[in-house]
């Protein structure tokens, strides 16, 4: 037995659970959990510059497939709605658990928001301690819990508990022997669309499991009465911290039900309870969260004209004309309550049904149609380059997701906007040294500047030896090319990332092959935090509407048909085969832009530019092993050649 805070318990309970990893963002009231963690040397803990950064983090370590543990007051858990929604989706492997800190009086916060329901919006289990030992227990319990049902779980301490001390009861930490790996298949850790209605399905079906099972029994307590088989004139039903209250003043008088995991609820528990009762008052702190729920089942629940679902618990919230004996009972602990209260403040899969469903209503067969990157697009060269490595690709949300399909499959996992530069910390942080050789984090530009940026900065304060690539295209592509932000040129990206004191960089050509392998070698090999800036077009900002002189074509005389240029999967290069599936021929169509990159894949140089052939033919041979690319691009960045040759090219088509 000893005496802990409630912070202290929690970081107790994460102990004995087996965590290997915390981050936060401090916010009252859960900041002193950190500084109780500090105690326990098997647990690695580590300060982030937001909470979404650390919920990111946090999802990186529990898909590497140990236990995580993330921190933040209520307020934090909306800046951590995004990754928190979608974790659940793909689940974690190891384990997840969330601790939250409401704020119920609003004590140190802007507003008094309920955990409980963005939890229930997010579908993720929540676990509401009533006093500090159970803080220890469901925090413990809460790791064995996300471990089983592959699911994030919440839980939510509020003010009184955090900053509350009790004497517990400690035990030992459980032995947890995981080998670290990466997260796979890519049909459960990759949110592409296709895949999302069956992790949604699952999801559902590992809530509807945690309801059934032992778990969620265990956490409904039942306090019986003397009399067993009367039938009450009321029942409570409570959660939380108002629980040590109800205990005292109710215990043995009226049937009581404490809720432990107010999300799934043991909704067989309730009804059963509720036949001992003609009414139910639901005592609960920040909203009617449970009382909802139980409206909801269609159960006799008291009115409570008191209780607005301001401030913290208050004996006056369970009045209820419903109910009029209760009212000279509790009139007799109001003051007394209020008085206590005044004091305690200065205490401070792959999923084809869809498409089977679509093509069945229209009696069609309909071929499939993949998406793919459009001709000329600067992701597909790194794309091609991570194809042919052993590289575990984390990536994000924009047009380059597309690199996870045929022929790439160079990207294993994302989870939402901004969050493949924490994910790859949690690796890192698991891992080390076989995570820094051996994955990447991939970011566009618009998403770096979305949410990427904290990200970034917390890698930068860690000290995490890890390699970063930004895909600048200078816009939000995916959605239309819009400008959702500032366009770096490769003078302003290196102020920036010099500013943020990113120890390694380089802003490259997107499409140039060669500084692609090289530099990508290089940070490979170093150890220390290293970013790539790819600097390229979206094509869909260029002023293109007809074929360009620029176009490359294939010299048929030089092509041996090897197929090397057709892997980077550009709908130019347009292949001609057999009946038996064999490569016949390529030809590049007039939507080429000229990007060039499919010629730096050409061992033979038979990919040459169409002006080249034209206006020089005869000494083609001897000029296609010329880096056009190179050149083009080089005679690009000077103005007035790049003015003329776009008057060339609009007057000789």
């Amino acid at each position: 037995m000893t005496f802990l805070s409630g912070c202290e318990a929690v970081a107790r309970g994460a102990w004995e659970g087996g965590a290997n990893f915390s981050c936060s963002y401090p916010g009252s009231p859960v900041t002193g959990i950190v500084d109780g963690l500090k105690q326990f040397s098997d647990i690695k803990s580590q300060w982030v510059a937001n909470e979404k950064v650390g919920m990111e983090v946090a999802v990186g370590v529990a898909h590497a497939g140990m236990r995580s543990l993330v921190l933040m007051k209520h307020v934090g858990l909306n800046v951590a709605a995004d990754p928190f929604f979608n974790a659940a989706y793909t689940g974690v492997r190891g384990a997840l658990v969330v601790v939250v800190g409401d704020d119920p009086g609003a004590k140190s916060s802007q507003n008094e928001q309920d955990t409980r329901l963005l939890a229930m919006a997010a579908k993720v289990p929540v676990l509401e301690p009533s006093n500090i030992e159970e803080a220890l227990l469901f925090t413990r319990m809460a790791f064995d819990i996300s471990h089983e049902f592959d699911i994030p779980v919440v839980v939510r301490m509020t003010t009184q508990l955090c900053y509350g001390t009790s004497e517990v009861t400690t035990g030992s930490r459980k032995s947890i022997t995981n080998t670290p790996d990466f997260a796979t298949p890519v049909q459960k850790y990759l949110l592409l669309p296709r895949f999302v209605p069956a992790l949604h399905k699952d999801l559902n079906k590992r809530l509807n499991h945690l309801q059934l099972s032992h778990w969620n029994k265990w956490f409904s307590q039942h306090l019986p009465t003397d009399d067993n088989d009367t039938k009450y004139p009321f029942g409570i039903v409570v959660s939380g911290f108002p629980s040590s209250f109800v205990f005292e003043n109710f215990n043995k008088r009226v049937p009581i039900l404490k809720v432990g995991m107010s999300f799934p609820l043991n909704k067989a528990e309730i009804i059963d309870f509720a036949k001992r009762c003609k009414k139910i008052i639901v005592v609960e702190e920040s909203s009617r969260f449970l009382e909802q729920q139980l409206r909801s089942m269609n159960l006799p629940v008291a009115s409570r004209p008191h209780y607005d679902g301001v401030g913290e618990f208050h004996p006056k919230q369970m009045l209820t004309p419903d109910i009029p004996q209760l009212d000279d009972y509790l009139e007799s602990h109001i003051k007394q309550s209020e008085s206590i209260q005044r004091k305690s403040i200065k205490i401070a899969l792959h999923n084809e049904s869809a498409t089977e469903f679509s093509n069945e209503m229209r009696g069609l067969d309909i071929p499939p149609r993949p998406p793919g990157f459009c001709a000329g697009c600067s992701h597909r060269g790194i794309f091609y380059e991570l194809s042919k490595r052993d590289l575990y690709i984390v990536g994000d949300i924009g047009c380059y997701t597309l690199g996870a399909l045929e022929p790439y499959n160079a990207l294993h996992s994302n989870l939402c906007m901004g969050a493949s530069i924490g994910i790859l910390q949690g690796y890192l942080a698991m891992m080390g040294e076989q995570a820094s050789k051996s994955a990447v984090a991939v970011i566009g530009d618009s998403t770096f500047f979305h949410s990427g940026i904290p990200s970034l900065m917390t890698a930068v304060a860690a000290n995490v030896n890890a390699t970063i690539i930004i895909l600048d295209n200078s816009g939000a592509a995916m959605t239309g090319h819009q400008t959702t932000s500032m366009n770096f040129d490769k003078h302003e990206w290196k102020n920036f990332l010099q500013a943020i004191k990113v120890p390694q960089f380089e802003i490259i050509d997107a499409l140039n092959l060669h500084s692609l392998q090289t530099t990508l070698d290089d940070f490979l090999a170093a150890d220390q935090l290293s970013v790539m800036v790819l600097k390229g077009d979206c094509v869909q900002g260029l002023d293109i509407k007809k074929p360009t002189n620029y176009r490359y074509i294939i010299r048929e005389d030089q092509c041996t048909e090897c197929g090397e240029c057709l892997k980077v999967d550009c709908p130019a290069i347009v292949p001609t085969k057999t009946t038996d599936n064999l490569l016949q021929s390529v030809a590049i169509s007039n939507e080429c832009i000229g990007c060039g990159l499919c010629s730096q894949t050409c061992s033979e140089n038979a990919i040459v530019p169409r002006t080249v052939n034209t206006l020089i033919p005869k000494l083609t041979p001897a000029l296609s092993g010329l880096p056009w690319h190179a050149i083009i691009h080089k005679l690009h960045s000077i103005k007035p050649v790049k003015r003329a040759l776009a008057k060339f090219e609009k007057e000789t088509y």
